[in-house]
């Protein structure tokens, strides 16, 4: 399977490689706030993700004293 799927690698570059004709497409000026509003999407989901999955994870290592008094805390 794998020797399958590196042919189908190759032929692909290879056709990729061989087939260089111009494009002939217009871009929106539109797209680039799309663009860039998407890269920014993408960076504060994954930063949200990890502040996520950080404080899970001190979660995991609090005490019991230390989650009961921050539980009062939070109230």
């Amino acid at each position: 399977m794998k020797r399958f799927l590196n042919l189908v690698l190759i032929v692909f570059l290879i056709f990729a490689l061989v087939n260089n004709q111009e494009a002939q497409a217009y871009i929106n000026p539109g797209s680039g706030s799309y663009i860039f509003q998407t890269i920014i999407g993408s960076i504060l989901a994954i930063f949200a993700l990890f502040k996520k999955f950080f404080v899970s994870l001190l979660g995991v290592f609090k005490s019991k004293k230390q989650a009961e008094a921050d539980g009062e805390q939070d109230e």
